[in-house]
């Protein structure tokens, strides 16, 4: 190559040009205020965006709200859409959500499709209409994951699924499970 041409082939790149920018205020600043941010989740509600559906969960990667998850909103916005009716500020309120996810019929269903790929549940009935009902609208929202792959539902969601299918007895008596990636 000729020393004329390698210089236009390298004039345009500059040393650091792909990495990302440092914030004005100091390279620390923008991941302790983002740490702070997560840790006040678990305090707090304020992260709720869609009208105080949420409810506070165990661990900050589950105190996720439905405006914040993409394929969630896009769901929101198309299912709205087909029923011509207007946005729902929440994935809850959504009349498609509650067909997919807490109709006891539907539900019903999505178990017989589950118990025939993965067999049989010994467990309580509460724990298994909530099992599928996640699992009903992870598929509502994402299609097929694959093998292991999971993703953190909103808060939203998970607190109306535990409402519809609570625990025998006092809530706050029992301990709900919470999220688990695949390898944990």
């Amino acid at each position: 190559m000729k020393a004329g041409r390698k210089r236009e082939a390298i004039e345009g790149v500059h040393p650091y040009m792909f990495e990302p920018e440092g914030s004005i205020s100091g390279s620390n600043s923008g991941n302790e205020d983002s740490d702070v941010e997560v840790e006040l989740r678990t305090m707090n509600d304020d992260w709720c965006e869609c009208g105080g559906h949420c409810q506070r969960q165990d661990t900050e990667r589950e105190c996720v709200c439905c405006k914040e998850i993409d394929n969630v909103v896009r769901k929101n916005s198309s299912s709205s859409i087909k029923r011509n009716i207007s946005v729902p500020e929440c994935i809850t309120l959504n009349p498609a959500f509650l067909v997919v996810c807490t109709d006891s019929d539907v539900l019903e269903t999505a178990w017989y499709a589950y118990r025939q790929q993965f067999g049989g549940y010994d467990g309580p009935e509460h724990k298994r209409l909530r099992h599928i009902a996640y699992r009903q609208f992870v598929r509502w929202c994402w299609g097929w994951l694959g093998r292991n792959i999971r993703v953190v539902l909103p808060a939203c969601v998970v607190s109306c699924i535990r409402a519809h299918f609570p625990p025998p007895g006092l809530e706050e008596n029992f301990t709900f499970e919470g999220f688990h990636f695949s390898d944990e």
